[in-house]
């Protein structure tokens, strides 16, 4: 497994709740037309994931 990479961004709450509800709510689908294929599409399902838990340890939790 490789080493995670820490990541850094700053958000309005708005935009921080905005895109939690984002992250909850983007379907496989949506994201595999958006990406080559599907090894490529769980890896960014993977990634969203985890930025959903950072959101909300923050407190942004989706509703």
């Amino acid at each position: 497994m490789k080493k995670p990479v820490a990541i850094t961004a700053e958000l309005t709450s708005e935009n921080a709740q905005a895109l939690a509800q984002f992250v909850k709510n983007v379907s496989h689908d949506a994201l595999r037309q958006c990406l080559s294929d599907d090894a490529e599409t769980f890896l960014v399902r993977d990634a969203l994931d985890s930025l959903r838990e950072a959101l909300d340890l923050a407190g942004f939790d989706p509703k």
